[in-house]
């Protein structure tokens, strides 16, 4: 018999047997299936879910009824009656479930919620509000977070929505500036206490580019956006994840002469500045001189100096064309280079040319295929984006949502 001061022994949690842990995770596997088919059908009968996931019809009311319970789905209308029983329609669930997105541009802010359903409930563009007299001008994450939560809160009234209503708060940024992400989303999420995250408008635009037919079925391409900076991406294999975008390689600046002009970044002859800086001014003016004509110099002014540039060729200006060309050939050469080294020639270009611009991206594809081996397998193709950084506070809501129901789990 066992002394009364003797400490019983804890028994050991038995590990689950394999079989029962399989049949977990694949009840799992299926709730996440059938949930995912709903958003996608909605609305959605019981029979369309049976036919899609290839479950047999109680396994599939099963899960519904265990999704209703935990309201991820719910009946929300009756198929129209054929003579025998009425189905019912099923949709994701109506519950007070949202995410914002914030688009910083300059000293203005694009601002976006939709349902998880992907539903737009609101777009505004905001000026974001004066920085307070006396404030810290040194903390500048702080100060801008401490004026956006205000911001946020108006839009909330003006919505009728709760802080608390809120899944997810994202923060989308123009690659180039001296924002710290990680400083900003952690001074938004401890103001607001919802969890927030900062992701570049490239990733973002990239996402909504792969939703669209145009791209939607490439492996390996290297998608280039042209903001205020000019940011190269390379996406090797499936890349459907939302949240496989950020990890991609990436880079911007690089040296392209070094004799040439000083770019922003404090590096002679770079890339950035052929295409957007002084370096594309410097030809301007230089093609002027050679040709013996005036160039415009209010140009020397603008924000978007490339686009003003090709603007100018095409009202008949011929420096601007030359000027132009030298830069599409700077970027030629750049291209080149890194389709050597990783051996990918498709290229998806989003915000340099637009669709009327076909004659330069068709100039683009040959000056690469110039600075190609003559017996690289495959030749350069570029495709034109449709996106533009005005649709990227959108296209994060798109993706918190996408990420949302990824990151369910039913085990």
């Amino acid at each position: 018999m066992a002394s009364p001061n003797e400490t019983p022994k804890q028994e050991k949690q038995k590990p689950l047997p394999a079989t029962r842990r399989n049949n977990k995770l694949v009840r799992s596997g299926n709730t996440k299936r059938i949930l995912l088919l709903v958003k996608e059908l909605e609305p959605v009968s019981l029979d369309t879910l049976v036919q899609e996931s290839a479950l047999t019809y109680p396994t599939v009311l099963g899960i519904i009824k265990h999704l209703e319970k935990e309201s991820h789905v719910e009946k929300i209308a009756y198929a129209p009656t054929t003579g025998g029983r009425q189905a019912v329609l099923f949709g994701i669930c109506g519950i007070v479930r949202y995410v914002l997105a914030l688009h910083l541009n300059g000293e203005e802010v694009d601002i976006t919620i939709t349902n998880i359903r992907d539903g737009k409930i609101f777009h505004a563009t905001e000026a974001i509000p004066a920085q307070a007299a006396g404030e810290n001008q040194a903390d500048k994450h702080r100060s801008i977070a401490h004026r956006l939560v205000p911001l946020v809160g108006e839009i909330l009234k003006k919505t009728r929505l709760e802080l608390s209503s809120l899944v997810k708060i994202c923060v989308t940024y123009p690659e180039g500036t001296d924002i710290d992400p990680q400083l900003l989303s952690d001074e938004l999420e401890a103001a607001l206490k919802v969890p927030t995250s900062t992701i570049a408008d490239r990733i973002v635009l990239n996402f909504l580019e792969r939703r669209s037919y145009h791209i939607s079925s490439l492996q390996r391409y290297i998608f280039i956006l042209f903001e205020r900076e000019l940011s190269l991406s390379m996406y090797r294999g499936p890349c459907d994840a939302a949240e496989d975008l950020p990890h991609r390689t990436y880079f911007g600046h690089m040296t392209m002469d070094v004799a040439g002009s000083l770019c922003t970044c404090g590096k002679q002859g770079c890339l950035q500045s052929y295409v957007s800086g002084d370096g594309l001014l410097q030809a301007y003016r230089d093609a002027a001189h050679q040709l013996g004509s005036t160039w415009n110099t209010a140009l020397e002014q603008d924000d978007d100096l490339f686009h003003a540039v090709l603007a100018e060729s095409y009202k008949g200006d011929k420096a601007a064309r030359v000027a132009i060309d030298q830069a599409i050939r700077m970027l030629a050469v750049a291209l080149a280079n890194v389709i050597k080294i990783e051996g990918i020639a498709t290229i998806v270009l989003s915000g340099v040319f637009n669709s009327t611009d076909v004659q330069f991206k068709r100039l683009l594809e040959l000056y690469i295929a110039e600075y190609l081996p003559e017996d690289f397998p495959t030749a350069p193709v570029v495709i034109l984006g449709t996106t533009s950084p005005s649709d990227c506070s959108y296209g994060a809501c798109l993706m918190m949502n996408a990420q949302y129901f990824n990151q369910l789990n039913f085990e």
